[in-house]
């Protein structure tokens, strides 16, 4: 190898692990970045971006919102970001520093919209924070409807799959999910009739625009305490005391706990302290006796898991949704 050649390859070599050594760094700082700890968290006010306008998550975090202030001496500003099933409240949020001072809400139905990238984002992207509430999916009808339970319901769809229309909130989302399981437990045939709004849901099964509603009970509470909805089972691990008459699928006989969770997430890379803290501070909040007389007054539960194990529960769902997704041939608007 003559001269200009050896120097030729020398200066290559360096370049080469110039660019390596560049390329670690980078990551090393990426990798840091992502695990700092901010010890002086808040300093200063404290976004919740909402990807939905009015309804029961609206409610749930404007009612909370005022306990957390409490719990980490900041404001929090509650911005409503509706519209794209939640990409738009959620790019927001991911044009924010990772810093803790902007959350995004999470819903059941926010797996749905990653499955079929309605949602621009990954799970990856995001570090659940913790749920403030939980209740279960559930069947309803109309009180004078001669169902009385998910056996009739099925029987009756098996005998006729055009008799009964069923519907419930949106073409992809959770209550269809369930109906989707509950179909493939019952072996029957059915059209889902797709409702804009959960507000809406009970609306149209009380005036007959439907006959049967998968939704949760909170949507319909008003209709529940007149008894003019009433409920054939509900999605729950055990029977629950606001329903005490109502037995769940599973104690008729359909292997099914399905229930619906409403909480708040951050930018992944946020300070790992920062997301405990923020979970505390939700836990303490719930402990307050205005949030416990409004999850009553809601019919809800608090959600104690972890941000640990709601960050695997989404994951999770997301590759359940994918299935369901594609078994029905669902594709993002």
């Amino acid at each position: 190898m003559n001269l200009s050649k050896k120097v030729a390859f020398f200066l290559f070599i360096s370049v080469m692990l110039t660019i390596a050594a560049c390329g670690n760094n980078e990551e090393d700082a990426n990798n840091a970045n992502a695990n700092d700890v901010d010890e002086n968290w808040p300093e200063d006010d404290i976004t919740i971006n909402i990807h939905a306008d009015s309804g029961n998550l609206d409610t749930a975090v404007r009612q909370i919102s005022p306990l957390l202030e409490e719990e980490l001496d900041q404001d929090i500003i509650v911005e409503n970001r509706p519209g794209g099933g939640q990409a738009v409240s959620q790019t927001e949020t991911q044009s924010e520093p990772a810093d803790g001072y902007t959350f995004q809400t999470i819903t059941s139905s926010t797996s749905f919209g990653m499955a079929t990238d309605q949602i621009p984002f990954e799970p990856e992207d995001w570090s659940v924070v913790g749920s403030m509430q939980q209740e279960p999916a559930s069947i309803a009808v109309p009180s004078d409807s001669p169902l009385e339970d998910i056996d009739d319901f099925v029987e009756e769809m098996k005998d006729d799959p055009e008799n009964l229309v069923v519907g419930g909130y949106q073409s992809d989302g959770y209550m269809r999910y369930v109906y989707y399981k509950l179909q493939q437990m019952g072996d029957f045939e059915g059209k889902w009739i797709p409702i804009d709004t959960t507000d809406e849901v009970a609306t149209d099964l009380l005036g007959g625009h439907i006959d049967v509603a998968i939704m949760t009970p909170s949507t319909a509470l008003s209709a529940l305490e007149d008894d003019d909805i009433k409920l054939l089972g509900v999605a729950s691990e055990e029977e629950l005391d606001t329903y005490p008459d109502v037995d769940t699928f599973k104690d008729q006989g359909y292997d099914m706990v399905e229930e619906l969770y409403r909480g708040i997430m951050a930018k992944e890379g946020t300070p790992q302290n920062v997301i405990d803290q923020m979970h505390d501070a939700m836990q303490e909040a719930a402990e307050d006796s205005e949030w416990k007389e409004f999850q009553e007054n809601q019919n809800q539960e608090m959600d104690d898991r972890t941000p640990k194990e709601l960050d695997e529960n989404l994951k999770e769902e997301v590759e359940d949704r994918k299935v369901f997704v594609e078994d029905l041939d669902i594709e993002a608007d």
